[in-house]
């Protein structure tokens, strides 16, 4: 069986190469589970959960208990939220966990939970769960997608904490019970492609857009209509309707590409 490993922070970054100077690929949230594919010096090549692969720094993780997935876990609904040393938001804060990890649960008092560290420790996170799913509801998901807006665009992001496009994407349908890839170019091989008439497209569709005569490069979620949700600067609208003038770039007009169905 595999080494596999927890990540210990609420959120790290992935590298392409054993090297803080190499670009970022990806993140790793807290108590995610990683495969180690290799090792060197003080940095660790690792498979992720979404099958991404890339290269962490050692220092972030800690190896997996072997009853660790025996727990009862339990999901935050807060996008990011303190784990405290005690149950009361005055005590010193331990770390803090976005909405994608789940933590061991120990124990339940008023208005909180108890939950285990991947390093062992214990702490105390407010009580608002986040009930995990397994078939996607659209109007959650943009429900889901519609609390990021305003979130910044950082390249290798998938976490409220800074989003790239396919790593908003990944989230928004990740929360909602289902995996994508991580990069656009892997979400366009996915699903089933629809008409290019704006006007066929469902709530939900992922909308594709190239340029530079490069792979695909960018993605967005379908608001129907021509509309969109997307990361680009920040989590924000906009649409290929031209009557839409208020959110109409022609950018994105000129450099769409596809769109695909994936329920």
């Amino acid at each position: 069986m595999a080494l596999e490993m927890l990540t210990n922070v609420s959120i790290a970054f992935v590298y392409r190469e054993a090297s803080f100077k190499s670009e970022t690929v990806t993140q790793t949230y807290l108590a995610e589970t990683l495969e180690v594919l290799e090792e060197q010096g003080e940095w660790v090549r690792v498979r992720l959960e979404d099958g991404y692969e890339g290269w962490v720094a050692r220092f972030y993780l800690v190896q997996k208990p072997d009853d660790w997935d025996k727990n009862d876990f339990y999901s935050g609904r807060d996008q990011i939220a303190w784990i405290y040393q005690s149950p009361d938001n005055r005590s010193t804060t331990m770390r803090d966990m976005t909405l994608l990890s789940k933590l061991p649960l120990l124990e339940k008092r008023e208005g909180w939970v108890q939950v285990k560290l991947p390093d062992g420790r214990a702490g105390w996170v407010e009580y608002n769960p986040r009930h995990l799913v397994e078939d996607v509801d659209m109007e959650a998901l943009i429900e889901t997608a519609f609390t990021f807006l305003g979130i910044q665009y950082f390249w290798g992001g998938k976490s409220p904490k800074g989003f790239d496009c396919s790593g908003f994407v990944q989230t928004s349908y990740f929360l909602q019970g289902f995996q994508l890839p991580r990069d656009a170019y892997q979400q366009a091989e996915i699903g089933r492609a629809v008409s290019d008439d704006f006007n066929q497209w469902q709530v939900g569709d992922l909308i594709y857009f190239t340029e530079r005569n490069e792979s695909i490069t960018h993605v967005a979620i379908s608001l129907g209509n021509g509309d969109f949700i997307h990361a680009s600067g920040y989590v924000k609208l906009n649409s290929l309707n031209p009557d839409h003038t208020d959110l109409y770039i022609e950018k994105y007009a000129k450099i769409y590409t596809k769109t695909m169905r994936i329920i």
